[in-house]
C-alpha cells in the first residue's frame, strides 16, 4: 500500500475531529447538519488529492468513532428536542449557527494551506490541537445560557475527545516515524548508487584494458598462425614427394599382381570343384546330423517321462511301505496286548492272518522294486549310449556345420587344409574321450555295457 500523502492521513483525523465536534453540540437541525457535513466531507476530497489516505467512513459505526463517542453526545439530541419548546430555542440556533461558521472558517484555513504549501509536510497533530485550542476558545467565549446548559455535556466529552487526540498523536508519531525511516532509506540509497555509478566507472576503465590487451593477444596470435601455416605448407608439400614415390612403387607391384592373378585363377577353379564336392558332404552329414538330433530329443523327452513316472512310483512305495511298517507295529503292540486279557485266541489268529498279509505285501512290493531298479539301470545305459553318440556327432560334425559353407565360399586352399587337419585333431580327442568314458564303465559298472535280451 502507498504511504499516505503530506494530507491525506491529516484530513481523515480533521474531519473525524469536526465530526466529534458536530455531535458534541447536538446540531438537531438536518439544514445545518447537512451543511456542516458537506463542507467538511468537501475539504476531505480537497485535502486527499495530494495523498493516498484510506478512505473512512463517518458513520456511527465507524471504527473511528463508534467506540470512542461518550454516551452524553448520543443522548445530546435528545436533550435538544425539549429545547425546542423552551426559551432557549434562539439562543441554541445561534449557537449552532456559530459553530457551523466556525467549521466553515477551519475549512476556507485548510483550502489556503494546501494553495500556499502544496509539497510541505504539515503535522496533523499540530493542526488537530490547534482545531481543539481553538474550539475550546469558541466555547469558553460564549457566556451566557448556552453556556449552562452545555457545560456538562462538553465536561463529559472533553475525556473522549483528549483520548481521541491522544490516539491521533500516537498515529501521527507513527507517521512521522515512517518517514523519518523512509528518509533514512533514501540516503542509503543514494548512497549506494554513488557507489554503482563509481564501480561503473571502475569497470568501463577495466573494459578499456582489457580491449587493448584482447587487440594485443590478437596480434600475438595472428602472427603465430601465420608461422604455423608457413610450416604445415612446407610438411604438405614434404609428404606430397613422399606419397608420389609409394604411388610410382605401388604400380609396379601392381604389375606383379596382375601376373600373379592369372596363376590363381586356374588354381581357384580347382578349389572351387572341391568346394563343391565339401559343400555335398557337408549337407549330407547335416541332414544326418538333424536326423539325430531329433533322435535325441525324442529319447530326452521319453527318458524324462519314465524319471518322472519312476520317481512317483518310488514315493507311493515308500508311503504304503511306511504305512504297513506303521500298521505291523500296531498288530504287534495290540498282539502283546490281547495275550494278556480275554478272547487271546481269536485276537492272535487276527493278529497271524494280518501279519501273513503284510509279509506277502511287503514281498510284492519288493519285487515291484528290483522291477523298477532294471529299469532304471536300462534308462541310465541308454542315456550314456546317448549322451556318447550325442558327444561323437556334435564333436564330429555340429560344431562347424553352421559356419562352414561360409568358411568354404571364403576360404583359400590352405585354409581349407589346415581346417581339415584341425577336424582330424577334434576326431582324434573324441575317440580318446570315448576310450577312456568305455574303460571307467569297465571297471566300475561292466553290466551298463551289456546287451540285455527282450522276452
Amino acid at each position: 500500500m502507498g504511504s499516505p500523502g503530506p494530507y491525506g492521513s491529516g484530513a481523515i483525523r480533521i474531519n473525524t475531529l469536526t465530526h466529534v465536534l458536530c455531535v458534541l453540540i447536538g446540531c438537531s437541525s438536518g439544514q445545518l447538519i447537512g451543511s456542516a457535513s458537506a463542507s467538511v466531507f468537501s475539504g476531505e476530497e480537497q485535502f486527499e488529492d495530494y495523498g493516498e489516505g484510506e478512505d473512512v467512513d463517518y458513520t456511527p459505526s465507524s471504527p473511528y468513532l463508534g467506540s470512542s463517542l461518550p454516551s452524553s453526545a448520543g443522548q445530546t439530541p435528545l436533550k435538544m428536542c425539549h429545547l425546542y419548546n423552551s426559551d432557549m430555542l434562539d439562543v441554541y440556533c445561534s449557537q449552532c449557527y456559530k459553530k457551523v461558521n466556525l467549521l466553515n472558517d477551519l475549512e476556507a484555513r485548510l483550502n489556503n494551506l494546501r494553495a500556499n504549501s502544496p509539497n510541505r509536510k504539515i503535522s496533523s497533530t499540530a493542526f488537530g490541537r490547534q482545531l481543539f485550542q481553538h474550539n475550546h476558545s469558541a466555547f469558553s467565549s460564549s457566556q451566557g445560557s448556552t453556556e449552562d446548559l452545555f457545560r456538562d455535556s462538553i465536561d463529559s466529552c472533553d475525556v473522549d475527545i483528549t483520548e481521541k487526540v491522544s490516539y491521533l498523536e500516537k498515529k501521527v508519531t507513527e507517521l512521522e516515524n515512517d518517514s523519518l525511516a523512509n528518509g533514512d532509506l533514501k540516503c542509503k540509497l543514494k548512497q549506494g548508487n554513488t557507489q554503482l555509478v563509481h564501480r561503473v566507472h571502475e569497470l568501463e576503465e577495466q573494459l578499456k584494458d582489457q580491449e587493448s590487451r584482447a587487440d594485443q593477444t590478437l596480434e600475438e596470435e595472428t602472427h603465430r598462425h601465420r608461422e604455423t601455416y608457413c610450416k604445415m605448407e612446407r610438411d604438405k608439400n614434404t609428404d606430397i614427394e613422399l606419397l608420389s614415390n609409394r604411388v610410382q612403387q605401388l604400380e609396379e607391384e601392381n604389375g606383379e599382381m596382375k601376373l600373379n592373378v592369372c596363376k590363381l585363377k586356374s588354381q581357384t577353379e580347382k578349389l572351387d570343384q572341391e568346394k563343391q564336392r565339401m559343400t555335398d558332404r557337408l549337407e549330407d552329414t547335416s541332414l544326418r546330423l538333424k536326423d539325430e538330433m531329433d533322435l535325441y530329443r525324442k529319447m530326452m523327452d521319453k527318458l524324462w517321462q519314465n524319471r518322472h513316472e519312476f520317481q512317483k512310483e518310488r514315493e507311493a512305495m515308500q508311503e504304503l511301505i511306511e504305512d504297513l511298517r506303521r500298521e505291523l507295529e500296531h498288530l504287534q503292540l495290540f498282539k502283546l496286548g490281547s495275550e494278556a486279557g480275554q478272547g487271546a485266541g481269536l485276537s492272535e489268529y487276527n493278529a497271524k492272518t494280518r501279519e501273513i498279509e503284510m509279509e506277502h505285501e511287503v514281498k510284492r512290493l519288493k519285487q515291484e522294486n528290483f522291477k523298477l531298479r532294471d529299469q532304471n539301470d536300462d534308462l541310465n545305459s541308454q542315456i550314456l549310449s546317448l549322451s556318447l553318440y550325442e558327444a561323437k556327432n556334435l564333436f564330429a560334425c555340429h560344431t562347424k556345420a553352421q559356419s562352414l559353407a561360409a568358411e568354404i565360399d571364403n576360404a583359400s586352399r590352405d585354409e581349407l587344409v589346415d581346417a581339415l587337419k584341425e577336424q582330424e585333431c577334434v576326431n582324434l580327442r573324441l575317440r580318446q574321450y570315448m576310450d577312456k568314458i568305455i574303460l571307467a564303465i569297465l571297471d566300475h559298472n561292466p553290466s551298463i555295457l551289456e546287451i540285455k535280451s527282450t522276452s
